[in-house]
């Protein structure tokens, strides 16, 4: 076995060595990274992805919780997707599947078919019940669990075109949806399927493990039934001949006239007696399902990993829930203990270093110039920019405080721009300066700085008029070309 390189999708699956090809993806033996285990993952097709989303999506916290519980049903417990790949991700079953084993074997004996059906028909009968039609019954997606000489455990899989009685159908005219030679006549002729068209598959699928077609050829559905009458005899058995009444019943041509799941269990025979005595080929050969998946290479990524359960990862999870549940969880955790602040803290604290322009004693022109130990706030440029529409900053002319005029301890820099602001004696006007170090008394705004304010609000409502007799224009434009 040549040394895995592996491909990790969406963060968690990590596939390791191709296992199968069929029509609508390929099996991959995989790593599942969340519970550090091998699963099988499905890499679907994008034709296929919108049916597989859907059943997915009705799934919603994967099939162990749901239909995976089923011992007959192998729906997915998760999947995964990662730009246009999408993959199911399900426990990986060793045995193969049943057209395999039928091309191993050959012909079953009847007492082995009868055993095999009621694990189809059980499965069946999980699925309908839950609203489901599988539409793609056949060997080939009927997949054996590796028990050796033991009794056979037959598993319905691939759910890639099932359909939920909710769905809305979206086939397209002329199309069909399964596998020609498994579709009852009704799906051959492009009406809905329902869960009688799977029922009739189920009657083809088990007639061919009686009865297998000639390699090159096909079965047309009115010829499914053929094989059964040449194998009824009259010194056939009873056991033999419930079997093969009830597989003539599900593969009735009407499909009004096909029996329930439930009365096609009641009327399908019981397999007693010692397993080596049933459990064989119609040649008489005993019957096996030995492991088909190769053991991975000591050393390599994932050997020596358990394998996710039939029944799903529930028990190899550290934590019970779902991902959403556990993440939720885990976020309440930190929001209760997440310390709160303080309510004696000064939030004036986290300030007092933020550098700020401040205002300088005047020149005896009347002129003001930068103190040369102040540095601007760098939000200082960009808010009258952002308020008066790119208009430059020009330099802070001011004068001296008229006589009696309050001091003020907080130049106000960043003073809204939309009108100007009247001195106020209340030390805390200014409604974003902050300052790091005590200002002089003689701080306080000067006309120069009053002047600048009004000059941005003019230039303010210069801007306003002006856009709003474009919008003007523009609705005047729009109702005349009207």
């Amino acid at each position: 076995m040549a040394p895995i390189m592996t491909d990790l999708i969406a963060g968690r699956i990590a596939l390791l060595d191709p296992l199968a090809r069929g029509a609508s993806g390929s099996l991959w033996r995989a790593i599942d990274q969340r519970y550090n285990a091998i699963c099988a993952a499905k890499v679907m097709r994008q034709r296929d992805g919108a049916d597989v989303l859907r059943f997915v999506r009705e799934q919603t916290v994967g099939g162990s919780r749901g239909l995976g519980e089923h011992p007959n049903l192998l729906p997915p417990y998760t999947w995964v997707a990662e730009d246009d790949t999408i993959v199911l991700v399900m426990p990986l079953i060793h045995g193969g599947t049943l057209a395999g084993a039928i091309d191993r074997h050959g012909p079953l004996s009847m007492p082995l078919v009868a055993h095999l059906t009621r694990h189809l028909l059980e499965a069946l009968g999980a699925m309908h019940e839950a609203g489901w039609v599988h539409r793609d019954v056949k060997p080939a997606n009927m997949l054996l669990d590796a028990t050796g000489a033991g009794s056979p455990h037959m598993l319905l899989a691939d759910f890639g075109i099932a359909l939920h009685e909710r769905d809305v159908r979206l086939t397209a005219t002329g199309m069909i949806n399964g596998t020609p030679g498994f579709m009852a006549p009704e799906a051959m002729a492009g009406l809905t399927a329902t869960t009688s068209a799977d029922l009739w598959a189920a009657g083809a699928t088990m007639a061919e493990a009686l009865a297998p077609t000639p390699p090159r050829t096909r079965r047309e559905p009115m010829q499914r039934i053929e094989p059964l009458h040449e194998l009824m005899h009259p010194g056939l058995d009873a056991h033999s001949q419930a079997l093969l009444r009830t597989l003539g019943a599900l593969l009735d041509p009407v499909a009004e006239a096909r029996p329930s799941v439930r009365e096609a269990l009641d009327m399908l025979p019981t397999t007693d007696g010692p397993l080596e005595e049933w459990s064989r080929a119609a040649d008489g050969a005993r019957f096996t399902v030995p492991d088909q998946v190769e053991p991975l290479q000591e050393g390599s990524p994932g050997w020596g990993l358990p394998e996710v359960p039939l029944a799903g990862p529930d028990e190899l999870a550290l934590t019970r829930g779902s991902l959403h549940e556990r993440l939720s969880a885990r976020s309440h955790a930190a929001a209760s203990t997440r310390e709160s602040p303080s309510p004696t803290s000064d939030p004036t604290e986290a300030l007092k270093n933020v550098p700020t322009r401040v205002s300088t004693p005047q020149s005896s022109d009347g002129e003001s110039g930068l103190n040369s130990s102040s540095v601007p706030h760098p939000s200082a440029q960009t808010s009258h920019q952002d308020a008066a529409g790119s208009v430059p900053s020009a330099p802070v002319a001011s004068a001296p405080p008229p006589p009696g005029s309050p001091a003020a301890p907080f130049s106000a820099p960043f003073a809204a721009a939309s009108a100007p602001q009247a001195p106020s004696a209340t030390p805390h006007s200014a409604p974003i300066a902050v300052t790091s170090t005590p200002q002089s008394p003689s701080a306080a705004p000067t006309a120069g700085s009053r002047g600048r304010r009004r000059g941005t609000g003019i230039a303010l409502l210069i801007v306003s008029a002006l856009a709003g007799l474009v919008s003007a224009g523009l609705g005047i434009a729009a109702f005349t070309v009207l």
